[in-house]
């Protein structure tokens, strides 16, 4: 055998080697009599899992495509009482905390984390955050339906997020003609 071969042998043997037994002793039958005895109960609970982020996002209520500025209001009622109880004078609802948390106030870093649970999202937030390629694709339909009812525009950032450049007769961002494009875009 050349001194080659050997070296090469040994390099390969021992990874075979475990390989092989593994594949052997994952396939292999159960040697005590476990298998034939009925299940017993078992004291240990499951593990919870910790509520982390991700957890808490998926909790939010979703405001979805259709909803009225009514029920719009009301869940930003019901997250605005948790701010005001969280956060106590100077939080009286969830703009407040919005606000104060962009002024790098900590106590409403907090205060918001707290409430994080109840604050509402909207279906474009959720589905920017769950599956971004298919909120870049509604936006680009979202754009352009925009673009061809008359809307001046911005120039669509690599998320496809756009501005209006000037209110002209269609209206604002709120107006019937954008509403409808904006449903459109999303709903498919």
């Amino acid at each position: 055998m050349s001194h080659t071969f050997r070296t090469t042998a040994r390099r390969f043997a021992a990874p075979a080697l475990v390989v092989g037994c593994l594949l052997v002793g994952c396939s292999a039958a159960p040697t005590d009599d476990r298998a034939d005895r009925p299940p017993v109960a078992s004291v240990q609970s499951p593990t919870a899992r910790a509520a982390g982020p991700a957890d808490v996002e998926d909790r939010r209520p979703l405001i979805p495509l259709d909803a009225t500025n009514d029920e719009i209001e009301a869940l930003r009622a019901a997250w605005g009482r948790c701010v005001a109880k969280e956060g106590g004078p100077g939080y009286e609802d969830g703009r407040m905390v919005i606000w104060k948390e962009s002024q790098n106030d900590p106590k409403a870093k907090r205060v918001r984390a707290a409430c994080r649970s109840t604050e509402p999202e909207f279906f474009e937030e959720r589905q920017k955050r769950t599956d971004n390629a298919a909120f870049r694709d509604n936006q680009r339909e979202w754009y352009q339906c925009a673009k061809k009812a008359g809307y001046r525009l911005t120039a669509p950032d690599e998320d496809g997020e756009f501005g209006i450049t000037e209110v002209g007769p269609n209206g604002d961002f709120q107006s019937p003609k954008m509403t409808a494009c904006r449903r459109e875009a999303f709903s498919r």
